[in-house]
């Protein structure tokens, strides 16, 4: 059995005994009321409920006795998983309407991250994306395609110290509000669904499309009910560059976490990988299209000089707004990385009102970060082509 194949069966067991602890616990039921509950909420589904209720009892006794498993064990059906996911998180989010009280279990099917949800860099990014599809969509568009080739957790669950940024940040810009409806349920989404949120608050389309190089990561977008990207390798989230996807986009988040500039200026690498140059070029190629690049930096050696000669090339036609690291929050993600977000495109080279009009939206969001991070010694930097 793959190690992989184990964490499916290890996330299927989760599953069944996060709900059935909520049984329990909140509705007093037993063990046997779980099978009725979910028959009745899927009636009528092909998919049925007695295999997943089998595969929770095959994860279970697959943990309890891990002496049975064999070499010849048949696999995991990841497809079949990906079914199951679906509908757990649909059956958590009746129970949570239909009882108003949280199950717990979409927490446990979304995989874990190595920060928190809406940290600082959370914040910042999504912030950009936010304000930037609103615009867009207020320049009269009917639509946006979106793609995340590095799409992550759909959503995540955030600390105390998040949830007092949020209310401050909301009251501060009502598009935090359209991003984010449901932080006050403290429930933080991530890039595809801010995408989505914004197009829904402003009565418009959002074509949101999204891959992951990990394949939990992946089965959690598709669950949530994000399209994967047709003809795009996971592996290489930077393919989405390539000149087979020309014109399919009005805006691609290129955000592949710590390794852009390590991938890109690497002290052990020769040449560059040249992903500058990818996103010049399908920029060059795409006058519609701009490319939304989340940067992380240590800025403690050459890579960050680097970057900064190389960003500069674009200073023409680009947004930049650069957020310094947090220290001693309490928030998971802060303290290791200056976090910048760079928007590029050919449209951004034109002096027009619309884009006058980002400009201005973009300077609210830094004084409302400004306002809102626990930063006083250092500003969050806003660059804007000149």
């Amino acid at each position: 059995m793959q190690i992989e194949d184990f964490k499916y069966d290890t996330a299927v067991l989760k599953m069944g005994v996060c709900l059935e602890g909520f049984l329990k616990r909140h509705l007093h039921k037993q063990q046997s009321d779980l099978a009725s509950m979910i028959e009745e909420f899927c009636t009528g589904r092909k998919d049925g409920t007695r295999v997943w209720m089998h595969k929770i009892r095959k994860a279970r006794n697959k943990a309890t006795h891990p002496g049975n498993n064999s070499d010849n064990a048949p696999v995991f059906d990841f497809y079949r998983f990906q079914k199951i996911r679906q509908d757990g998180i649909k059956l958590d989010t009746h129970l949570n309407e239909k009882m108003r009280c949280n199950t717990g279990m979409s927490e446990i099917m979304i995989s874990s991250l190595p920060y928190d949800m809406g940290n600082a860099g959370d914040l910042l990014k999504h912030g950009v994306l936010a304000t930037f599809v609103d615009w867009f969509l207020g320049c009269g568009e009917q639509r946006i395609r979106y793609a995340d080739p590095f799409g992550g957790c759909p959503w995540g669950y955030f600390k105390e110290e998040t949830r007092r940024r949020m209310e401050k940040l909301s009251s501060l810009l009502p598009v935090i509000d359209k991003a984010q409806p449901h932080w006050l349920k403290n429930k933080y989404y991530g890039s595809s669904h801010v995408v989505r949120n914004i197009a829904k608050a402003r009565n418009r389309g959002a074509n949101v499309l999204a891959s992951d190089k990990d394949k939990l990561a992946r089965s959690d977008l598709e669950a949530s009910g994000i399209r994967p990207i047709e003809d795009h390798d996971p592996k290489n989230g930077f393919g989405i560059l390539d000149k087979k996807h020309d014109g399919r986009f009005e805006l691609i988040l290129l955000d592949p976490f710590g390794d852009f500039l390590r991938d890109e200026f690497g002290e052990h690498q020769e040449t560059p990988t040249s992903h500058f140059e990818s996103i010049s070029k399908s920029v060059e190629r795409n006058p519609g299209l701009c490319v939304m690049l989340f940067v992380l930096d240590m800025k403690d050696n050459d890579i960050h000089e680097q970057y900064v000669q190389q960003r500069s090339k674009y200073s023409g036609r680009s947004f930049c707004l650069r957020c310094p690291k947090m220290e001693n929050t309490g928030v998971g993600g802060e303290s290791r990385f200056n976090m910048e977000v760079l928007l590029i495109s050919k449209r951004f080279a034109v002096r027009t009102n619309s884009v006058s009009e980002l400009k201005s939206r973009l300077g609210k969001l830094r004084r409302a970060l400004e306002d809102v991070l626990p930063s006083r010694d250092r500003r969050i930097e806003f660059w804007f082509p000149d």
